[in-house]
């Protein structure tokens, strides 16, 4: 009775064909050198990842206007320590139609400092207008890792038209 290409059983007993047999002896030459001990002082340079929390400045990221046509929102992300890779966006978002759309382009950053701050900016439109900032954020320090999507208190703008 056959089981697989490479196990065969015959009279009761398990029977490894040649091809399986190699390819079980070199895995476990591989085990046997991935499982061996590192020597001298390159033991000291493999230290695990440590745990890294974030989480969003909550009080932050309220939409300004630094001038007459242009808002202006920013998120900010607070680590515990710097990050070996972080992807980091802020979106402006504008009140209209009922609901919350995207308003210009976003900017995202890959900075892995412990505070990132993210700026974006876009036109303002004519008019009264409520606007607020989107956040997204993922790091990796070992694992991978998402924070919720953080909405900025909004905030009304007016432009003259």
């Amino acid at each position: 009775m056959i089981l697989s290409r490479w196990l065969i059983i015959k009279g009761g007993n398990l029977v490894i064909t040649l091809k399986r047999a190699a390819a079980l002896t070199v895995a476990s030459g591989l085990l046997t050198i991935a499982g061996a001990a590192p020597s001298g002082a390159a033991a000291n340079d493999v230290d695990p990842k440590h745990h890294i929390t974030c989480k969003w400045n909550k009080r932050a990221g309220t939409p300004y206007s630094p001038s007459a046509k242009v808002v202006t929102g920013f998120v900010q992300v607070h680590c515990s320590d710097s990050l070996d890779n972080a992807n980091t966006r802020a979106q402006v978002q504008i009140f209209r139609g009922g609901k919350w759309k995207n308003q210009g382009n976003g900017v995202t950053s890959h900075k892995t400092s412990k505070v990132i701050h993210v700026n974006d900016k876009s036109a303002k439109r004519i008019g009264n207008w409520r606007y607020r900032t989107k956040g997204t954020h993922f790091g990796q320090h070992g694992n991978i890792w998402t924070l919720p999507t953080f909405y900025s208190p909004s905030r009304m703008l007016w432009r003259k038209g």
